[in-house]
């Protein structure tokens, strides 16, 4: 009988629907791993702030190439900071160095100019500078303004120190004749040392200019300055007075010295003038004790010895240690001054410095004092000269204050002017004015009286030349009597020599009673010569009764 059930059989292959999510899953495996084989390693960013920085849409680039995006902004634990997180490609891993900088780039205005206009439509963005570091780094410190120059760039990095108030910013020049060779990078304040501390970079090929001997000093826009030697002016190019900066040179007549290396330490001046002034090691200090003003006489002023500069004033007053009632026990003000030997001798050295000290002694003796000058009239400023008073009393030497040798003064420009003054003023004070009035009277009426006597002798020789025997005598006698005749009828009182004397006589008669009151006052008031005597209050009518 034939078998009429159909035999069921099971199929051993796969159905064809399985292939879409298989194809699926190798897609989707392959792109995690081609996502994860072409990124690059997280990066730690630390900020003060985070403004501009948005969660994943703030790029991260390199020479506007993106190589990066920041993934998270968060707060630190002590709420002081702002830690992000970025992604970074996988061939930035090679700029990752020890050194790499970061920076925010958004619109800046600084003294060198509109930076970062561009990111007001696209936003802001954070920069990366390569590092040249063999040693790889993941967490860095985001500066607060972009570097002045790049890491790698060929040049040399000086440190400088000033004790003055902040006079340099970030970005400004650093000039050599007047050419920009390189900018400020870093400036701060010291608290340990209480100074301010720079850091300039010199580029290429300009570092070989800087040299051991090298100075450098503040650019000031307009420098107007009133010392003892006049006014002087200085103005610098239109960058300096806008921004200032710092210019170095090796001063005029000093040798270049040895090639520097980086981070070289180097003092910061106010001015041209100071930096040129060469350091003297050795120094003698002295005390001077004024009996005059001082003012005018400021700290910095120089010390002269005939015009040439041999020290400079150190404080005025000087409070002596001890003995804060110094110039309310004496009257005298105390100024303290160095003196450099090696400006008035060029050999001086440690060995020498006391044979001077005994030479700078034995001129004390002879004379030498110290006095104040005026060194400028329309500023009042005043400095120290030294030289010789033989007219005044003799010392024996340098006295001593406070472990301080003291130098003798004298006085001087007005002072000097004034005490010689008084000195006339005592002298007329002690002549008696009178009693000359009276011997120049008694000589005028004796003087009349002789006249009167030589008129007599010209009238008894007139007769005595009419008389007949007198006419007979020689006729030598006679040309000798007619000479003398003459010669009195010359001095008779209708005689031009007679009436001129006696007009002397009634001048100088004139003179002396107008000087009687003059004489008078003097006796009364001898300083009526230099002061206004006091006005007389003009007579007030009496009331009515």
């Amino acid at each position: 009988m034939p078998n009429n059930y159909a035999n069921i059989k099971k199929l051993q292959r796969i159905s064809p629907i399985w292939l879409i999510p298989i194809v699926a899953a190798c897609i989707g495996l392959w792109m995690v791993v081609t996502t994860i084989s072409h990124q690059g390693p997280l990066i730690t960013l630390e900020l003060d702030n985070a403004e501009g920085i948005e969660p994943g849409k703030t790029p991260i680039k390199v020479r506007s190439v993106e190589i990066g995006k920041v993934q998270t902004v968060t707060l630190d634990d002590d709420l002081r900071h702002v830690i992000v997180t970025a992604q970074m490609n996988v061939e930035a891993e090679r700029l990752l160095r020890e050194d790499t900088r970061f920076w925010v780039v958004k619109p800046r205005v600084g003294k060198s100019g509109i930076s970062g206009l561009n990111t007001l439509l696209s936003g802001s963005y954070l920069e990366l500078q390569p590092g040249k570091s063999k040693e790889s780094k993941l967490e860095f410190t985001v500066l607060d303004t972009p570097p002045v120059t790049p890491t790698n760039a060929p040049g040399l990095r000086i440190e400088l120190s000033s004790e003055q108030d902040s006079a340099l910013s970030i970005g400004d020049p650093v000039l050599y004749r007047g050419f920009t060779v390189g900018r400020v990078e870093q400036a701060e304040f010291k608290s340990d040392t209480r100074q301010m501390s720079y850091q300039l970079f010199i580029q290429a090929p300009y570092d070989a200019l800087v040299t051991s001997n090298t100075r450098f000093w503040l650019n000031r826009g307009i420098q107007l300055q009133a010392a003892t030697d006049g006014i002087k002016i200085k103005t610098g190019t239109l960058e300096t007075i806008l921004s200032g900066g710092v210019s170095f040179s090796v001063p005029p007549g000093w040798e270049l010295g040895q090639p520097v290396k980086s981070y070289r330490s180097f003092n910061l001046y106010t001015d041209e003038d100071s930096s040129t002034i060469r350091r003297y090691q050795d120094k003698v200090d002295y005390i001077l004790l004024f009996d005059e003003s001082v003012r005018g006489l400021n700290p910095g002023a120089p010390v002269e010895y005939r015009g040439i500069q041999v020290g400079s004033v150190l404080a005025v007053p000087f409070s002596v240690p001890g003995n804060d009632l110094l110039t309310a026990r004496s009257r005298q003000i105390p100024v303290l001054i160095r003196i450099e030997p090696g400006r008035i001798r060029s050999d001086m050295d440690k060995d020498q410095l006391p044979n001077w000290e005994k030479e700078f002694t034995t001129a004390v003796r002879q004379g030498l004092r110290a006095s104040l000058r005026s060194g400028n009239l329309l500023t009042g400023a005043l400095y120290v000269d030294l030289n010789f008073y033989p007219d005044l009393p003799k010392t024996t030497g340098l006295g001593e204050l406070a472990n301080y040798r003291t130098l003798p003064t004298a006085p001087g420009g007005l002072a000097r002017i004034e005490q010689q003054v008084v000195q006339l003023l005592n002298k007329l004070n002690q002549l008696d004015i009178e009693q000359v009035l009276t011997n120049a009277q008694t000589m005028l009426t004796e003087t009349e009286a002789a006249m009167a006597n030589v008129r007599q002798v010209s009238a008894s020789m007139d007769k005595i030349a009419t008389q007949q025997s007198t006419q007979q005598l020689p006729a030598e006698l006679q040309k000798t009597l007619a000479e003398m005749q003459k010669t009195l009828q010359g001095l008779s009182a209708n005689s031009p020599a007679y009436g001129e004397l006696n007009r002397s006589i009634q001048s100088l008669n004139r003179v002396l009673r107008e000087v009687q009151p003059m004489a008078r006052t003097l006796n009364e008031k001898p300083n009526a010569l230099l002061f206004q005597p006091d006005a007389d209050n003009d007579p007030e009518p009496r009331k009515a009764k």
